[in-house]
């Protein structure tokens, strides 16, 4: 029995070796800063309690951080290109550390405006540079696996962030600001003392000053990666229900109580630490087109199971189904952009690829909410279908481009 553990245990660990060093120390800072409370899922009730705002204001005040988000994701990305992604990174933990802690301030209203779009930025900044950190060192066998240890890395410490913030909301919403706003700082505070004792990284090979608006260069001019990035806006759109409609459907239609929304996020918390980077390890033996094909039928379809019945087995089974679509997706997909923008603009590349899965909730949730309005939750469980379906034909002939071998 001992042995089977040990070999067991053996064989859970052997995926997550070799990896290069920097690797390891991006996770532990992502761990790190996501473990803080999730300062930014306690806002509206601090806006309404404290506040009194409509739900209106509260939406635009959010909005404000969105667009922040986006912002910063393409700008952090464009700036790697150009300076130390580690200085950059840590200076990003640095900010965004302070503009969350001065949440707790008694600020007027307007205050918030350019407060939560300057912590958009700073916080959707440091994705794509966390990102580049985490997959660029990796030979490019590894980064599927790189991919997955950084999300259960990310779910783990978002786990312990909804522990912490919801005991320090019991003492007042400002607690939970500080305590995000400490997390970003102690990230920021282990780069810096973890690459002190690390080589510095070779000098990074720029594209010519004559390409860099070119196909060979920008983002901007890859007609096969805008294509991409289109089905990946249009699939976010449907993956975002599960924050949203999903959770006003099985009140009106299952008459589940709100408790069992945290049991459906529990599951996929759940399987993203349990299968994550064992799928991550495989998705290149089996075809990441196929994987993204494959992913993205699951995320559209999963919502269809919820029309197959009103029993609480159907939403779990339907979000078991969503959750392979995103376990599938998150390192396909990271592979791919990171596979495209070999010897290109990889930070723009990185930029514009977060910025997307930042930007669509700017768009997603507005759709949902709407169609769910004027159509009803079984009807728009089928549009969510029929959305995976263009999802994978837009993408088909894009992906054949992007994953053909180099002429």
């Amino acid at each position: 029995m001992p042995a089977l553990a040990a070999a067991l245990a053996q064989r859970l660990v052997t995926p997550f070796r070799g990896l290069p060093a920097g690797v390891y120390i991006q996770i532990i800072a992502t761990m790190i800063n996501t473990m803080g409370g999730i300062a930014k899922l306690f806002l509206p009730l601090y806006f309404l309690e404290r506040y009194r705002l409509p739900y209106g204001s509260i939406g635009l005040l959010m909005g404000c951080y969105g667009l922040g988000c986006v912002l910063g994701a393409y700008g952090g990305g464009a700036l790697s290109d150009r300076l130390d992604t580690r200085k950059l990174c840590a200076a990003l933990l640095l900010a965004s550390g302070l503009l969350t802690m001065s949440l707790a301030l008694p600020l007027p209203v307007w205050g918030f405006v350019p407060l939560l779009l300057l912590t958009g930025i700073a916080d959707g900044g440091f994705r794509p540079g966390n990102m580049r950190l985490v997959l660029e060192p990796c030979a490019p066998s590894q980064r599927a696996t790189a991919q997955g240890l950084y999300r259960v890395a990310f779910n783990l410490g978002t786990s312990l962030a909804g522990i912490t913030g919801g005991l320090l909301a019991v003492y007042g919403y400002q607690w939970v600001f500080v305590a995000q706003g400490c997390a970003s700082l102690l990230a920021c505070l282990w780069l810096v003392v973890a690459y002190r004792r690390q080589p510095s990284p070779p000098a990074r090979a720029q594209a010519p000053a004559t390409n860099l608006l070119t196909q060979d260069g920008s983002p901007w001019q890859d007609r096969a990666f805008l294509r991409f990035i289109a089905g990946q806006l249009l699939i976010l759109a449907v993956f975002d229900q599960m924050y949203g409609t999903l959770g006003m459907f099985l009140r009106e239609h299952y008459r589940l109580g709100p408790e069992w929304i945290g049991y459906l996020f529990t599951l996929n918390g759940l399987m993203v630490v349990a299968l994550q980077v064992s799928i991550a390890h495989r998705v290149g033996r089996w075809g990441l087109q196929r994987c993204s094909h494959v992913g993205v039928l699951c995320i559209g379809m999963s919502f269809l199971l919820l029309n197959a019945g009103v029993a609480a087995g159907w939403a779990l089974l339907a979000m078991l189904v969503l959750t392979v679509g995103e376990l599938l997706l998150s390192p396909t997909w990271s592979v791919i952009v990171m596979q495209r923008s070999e010897g290109r603009q990889r930070g723009r590349y990185l930029g514009v690829y977060a910025a997307a899965w930042s930007g669509r909730t700017l768009y997603a949730p507005a759709i949902g909410t709407w169609a769910y309005g004027q159509f009803g939750g079984a009807l728009l469980w089928w549009l969510c279908a029929g959305v995976a379906l263009l999802t994978v034909l837009l993408q088909a002939g894009a992906l054949r481009q992007m994953l053909a071998p180099a002429p």
